[in-house]
């Protein structure tokens, strides 16, 4: 549908590219206006996602996974074991998904969800600069809350690329 471009770029673009969002499966409301999503990626992968309000902004708790391998006890995500990364128009998708279904911006996120986001550095750090970019959502660092089970080797990393998020260890 861009036809500013060349027709040899388009196909180009057709052939090594994709430009699909998340499929919502499955949303549940509560009372208060809390909603949890059920997203399907491209591969059919699942990954779960929940838009909350408050006081103080509205609020997403995003997935970094399909799964998880570090085998916490108290988390459901590991049961599977780690199917794969989520790439960072994955990460992205969620976000902008919720703010499209919930018709409000998001000014909060936490990376809380499924899967352990220091395990998935690289693509997890792609995302915050695009989330936080002015030309991207325009999302503050200091409201991004990144959770960890204790991966030290991604909190050296964190402290390296110096990202003034917030760091949660559980």
């Amino acid at each position: 549908e861009m036809t500013n471009i060349s027709v040899k770029l388009r196909e180009w673009l057709k052939e090594n590219y994709s430009c699909e969002g998340l499929e919502t499966l499955k949303l549940q409301v509560s009372r208060d206006g809390t909603r949890k999503y059920l997203f399907r990626l491209h591969d059919g992968a699942c990954i779960e996602s929940v838009f909350m309000i408050y006081k103080h902004g509205n609020t997403i708790c995003i997935s970094s996974q399909v799964g998880c391998r570090m085998g916490c006890k108290f988390c459901a995500s590991t049961i599977g074991g780690k199917v794969r990364d989520l790439y960072p128009s994955e990460l992205l998708g969620q976000v902008i998904s919720a703010e499209r279904d919930s018709g409000e911006r998001i000014s909060n996120i936490v990376m809380m969800g499924i899967g352990e986001p220091l395990d998935n550095f690289d693509n997890v750090i792609k995302f915050l600069r695009l989330v936080n970019h002015p030309e991207g959502l325009n999302i503050g660092y200091r409201h991004i809350s990144l959770s960890t089970c204790g991966v030290v080797p991604g909190i050296s990393k964190l402290a390296e690329v110096d990202l003034p998020i917030t760091l949660s260890i559980s």
